[in-house]
């Protein structure tokens, strides 16, 4: 080997020997920056960790095994932890960072974190939240982002209890952009994002639990599947918790599919949900009422002022219900089963649900059903969410029903029975917050009111006779067989909700036609 070639070969070992020496020494400068800066986090935030890797040459950074924990400024109590099997940065662009000011990876991932929070509902978590956002003072990007088997368990700072928790959580975004200059109401932007999730429990509220077997998102729908929201309580534990009625229920269904949804934000605000179309899949919904409870006196808002009183916005195109059941049961005596009402085989298309437009269409509620397991019921129910007076309109065709099928709901809560044979009741109710009419006509057969005495089982012969006296026994003498009812004017309770303001439209019907000339005013 001539001398020329020697030196050109022992050139090219030495580069290749400085530059292993300073990429080792730029990863040892690297990492023990890395070190320091995490030893210098602010006081009440603490990272640990088995190991830190580091590759330049790469722009790999690997963590093994963190565990980060935030207390309170003030309290120096645990706010959050989260452990992990690693975390690890892939291709970071020192270009990027060198040159450009900004933080650019190609990959960022949380493997198998368990994390866990002490929510204070006195804390701010939004302006928090916010503020961590705005104190970023370098643009960055992220091209993906995955989370893989996280648990997750949110605690009540109060009492201990959990507020949340979910495990198996899957998560991926991409193309992410941090930057104070996007719009003021975004905190950071992306591109897209799925999640996948098993076992969410969910306490809303301190009487109410919510559930998820399963939950999957996209960027165009959302599945629940194994979904249930339930009262925590058993119905007696109930009353004795609460000092004024409130519903004791169980809702659960198979699955809720919620398709071309989209959230909006005010930064971490939630500001406003718009939908296609939710669906709901052989919903089961039991609710009782203890009416030995104080009576709950607080107003009862019409859905239409529900609407128009939300704090988002709110733009829902259709709702579907498919196969449900509804069970109604009402306690009124102490020693007495609860009443039953029973809606199967329901049926519903509901349109329109929004307060986002000056102008928008018409809510419309369909509902097909059985009512008492037999008789054919179909709702038309439609108002408009600016009407500043509430006006709606309620439709009903009630098809033949055996009056003694009402007697599991009319015996125990008012000690009476019914016997006879409706063969169809037809109703229209045009009423608004305050007040409604009813123009109501019913075809019957046999029609007989049965007063109990105050054991609840023998038949009080008396009163049973004089109240049968003002009640026509059957509507053959009337035209087309039907009698009308003659109603003027039925005023609302605003302590009771829309259902009670049905009933007792429906009720005025009934007692007028049968128990009036079974005529209409011209």
């Amino acid at each position: 080997m001539s001398i020329k070639r020697k030196k050109i070969v022992i050139g090219i070992v030495v580069f290749i020997g400085l530059a292993t020496l300073s990429l080792v020494i730029a990863n040892t400068i690297a990492k023990n920056k890395l070190k320091n800066y995490i030893v210098n986090l602010p006081e009440h935030i603490s990272l640990l960790y088995d190991d830190l890797d580091v590759s330049l040459l790469q722009g790999n950074i690997t963590l093994k095994s963190p565990l980060l924990t935030v207390k309170g400024k003030t309290t120096n109590q645990i706010n959050a932890q989260v452990k992990l099997s690693s975390l690890s940065i892939k291709d970071f662009s020192y270009w990027n960072y060198l040159f450009n000011d900004n933080l650019k990876f190609d990959h960022l991932n949380f493997d198998s974190p368990k994390v866990t929070y002490y929510h204070n509902p006195l804390a701010d978590t939004d302006q928090g939240s916010e503020s961590v956002f705005k104190n970023i003072k370098k643009a960055i990007y992220i091209k993906n982002l995955s989370v893989n088997k996280a648990s997750v368990e949110v605690f009540n700072v109060k009492n201990d209890s959990v507020l949340l928790s979910t495990n198996n959580l899957d998560f991926t975004m991409s193309q992410i952009i941090v930057d104070n200059n996007l719009a003021s109401s975004k905190l950071f932007d992306f591109k897209s994002s799925t999640l996948s999730t098993n076992n969410l429990k969910y306490q809303i509220s301190k009487f109410e639990n919510l559930s998820v077997d399963k939950l999957k998102i996209d960027n165009t729908r959302m599945t629940l599947s194994g979904f249930s929201l339930k009262t925590k309580y058993d119905k007696l534990a109930l009353s004795n918790v609460i000092t004024s009625e409130r519903d004791h229920f169980e809702l659960v269904t198979p699955e809720i599919r919620i398709d071309n949804y989209d959230f909006k934000f005010d930064n971490t605000i939630l500001s406003g949900f718009s939908t296609d179309i939710i669906t709901f899949t052989k919903p089961d919904f039991i609710i009782y009422r203890d009416k030995l409870v104080a009576d709950d006196l607080t107003q009862k808002d019409l859905y239409s002022k529900m609407l128009r009183s939300l704090n988002i916005k709110l733009d829902i195109k259709h709702i579907n219900i498919v196969e449900g059941k509804i069970v109604y049961q009402e306690k009124v005596n102490q020693d007495k089963t609860a009443g039953q009402l029973t809606f199967s085989d329901f049926n519903a298309s509901l349109d329109h649900i929004s307060n986002t437009k000056l102008n928008p269409k018409k809510t419309e509620i369909k509902i097909d059903c059985n009512f008492m397991q037999s008789t054919p019921l179909k709702v038309d129910w439609s108002f408009d969410v600016n009407d500043p007076n509430d006006g709606f309109v309620f439709k009903a065709n009630l098809g033949d029903l055996q009056a003694d099928h009402l007697n599991q709901f009319m015996q125990p809560n008012l000690n009476l029975k019914l016997e006879g044979n409706l063969m169809q009741t037809l109703f229209t109710i045009d009423g608004n917050a305050v007040t409604s009419n009813v123009d109501l006509k019913t075809k019957y057969t046999n029609f007989d009111i049965i007063l109990l005495k105050e054991n609840g089982n023998e038949k009080n012969k008396i009163l049973s006779k004089i109240i049968n006296i003002f009640v026509s026994k059957d509507s053959k003498d009337a035209k087309d067989n039907f009698r009308n009812s003659n109603t003027k004017t039925v005023e609302r309770d605003n302590t009771k909700s829309i259902f009670n303001f049905i009933w007792k439209n429906a009720q005025a019907g009934l007692i007028s036609a049968m128990a009036g000339d079974g005529k209409k005013d011209d």
